[in-house]
């Protein structure tokens, strides 16, 4: 394993933030990057949960974790810089960032929260492995882009707020209960677009929905098999042309974009040990180094190679060290 090679200590300065977003149990003595800028994420003691009132105007160099990252912003322009794609958040607009994305908080004047969730109580259950489409990538929400979903997400965010802070009885519990209920959400919008997943269409619907969501579950846990569009189609027992359109109507991706992208996760975390490029590509379900290295790039921006060995990003870039704490991205090919 990489070993612990920089803490770096801050002040936050609990003080200077408004009463009300103070952290309600402060135990964070500073951000933990270990030598490839993965960083150990501080959450409330005994819970899966960070939030942060955030007026800083220092930058956050490029790092990652196992965290999710929703970052929700309040005053004034926020650049953030994840994998190749750049986003300058304004106000209202929600960025939510996926475990192990590299990216940089590039700073700057203003407010804004930014939620740290640790994802694994989420994957306990089977209905949302069937759903991880929708978090797989960066999700970038606005009153015009995605704006389906960008109510619900706001509103939820605006509850975990008020949750986190009052930290009444029950606050991690009551918040995990709202961020279940809008993942949930946003896959009934998904689906009730499709007639072929739609409930209120009857019997087949769900007939479908049943077939799908397992099958999903399999990619999720077999992702290193050697699976063909032609095996997936047999699984569920539809034709590769009714199954191609199907399974875009059921994820929003195509079959072969959904496979690369679970392979890419897993190699990110394999990435934070000492196993050698070759053996992660193989462990990964990649057939060679060639095709590994280049949708890894295309995904993260990066080699894996880069991703890994980023030793000098702090240095190099002349980022401050005292700091706390998509659009659509191009199909993915093997």
């Amino acid at each position: 394993m990489p070993e612990k090679t920089d803490i770096i200590n801050i002040d936050p300065d609990e003080e200077k933030k408004p009463l009300q977003y103070r952290q309600p149990i402060f135990n964070h003595l500073g951000r933990v990057l270990d030598q490839d800028n993965l960083e150990s994420v501080s959450y409330i003691p005994g819970s899966h949960i960070r939030l942060w009132y955030n007026n800083q105007p220092c930058a956050y160099a490029e790092h990652h974790h196992d965290a999710a990252e929703i970052i929700y912003i309040q005053q004034n322009v926020y650049p953030v810089r994840v994998g190749r794609e750049h986003f300058d958040l304004r106000p209202g607009d929600i960025l939510y960032i996926p475990p192990h994305m590299p990216h940089t908080l590039e700073g700057g004047s203003g407010v804004r929260f930014i939620l740290l969730l640790d994802p694994s109580p989420f994957l306990l259950f089977s209905d949302f492995k069937a759903s991880t489409s929708f978090t797989m990538g960066i999700r970038y929400l606005n009153e015009t882009h995605e704006k389906q979903y960008y109510t619900l997400f706001r509103e939820t965010y605006d509850q975990v707020i008020q949750l986190y802070f009052q930290a009444n009885p029950m606050w991690e519990l009551h918040i995990f209960s709202c961020m279940f209920d809008m993942f949930m959400k946003t896959s009934e919008i998904r689906l009730a677009a499709s007639h072929s997943f739609d409930p209120s269409t009857g019997n087949a619907s769900l007939v479908n929905y049943g077939k799908f969501s397992a099958l999903l579950n399999y990619i999720n846990d077999n992702y290193c098999e050697n699976l063909t569009l032609e095996k997936a189609a047999d699984y569920v027992g539809f034709s590769k042309y009714h199954f191609l359109r199907m399974f875009t109507e059921y994820t929003g991706l195509t079959f072969h974009e959904y496979l690369l992208r679970r392979r890419i996760q897993v190699s990110q975390s394999l990435l934070t040990t000492d196993k050698t490029i070759t053996d992660i590509a193989f462990e990964s379900g990649f057939n060679s180094i060639t095709s590994f290295s280049r949708s890894f790039r295309q995904y993260t921006g990066m080699s894996p190679t880069e991703y890994r060995a980023k030793k000098d990003t702090y240095d190099n870039k002349g980022y401050s060290k005292s700091v706390i704490p998509s659009h659509s991205q191009e199909p993915l090919r093997q």
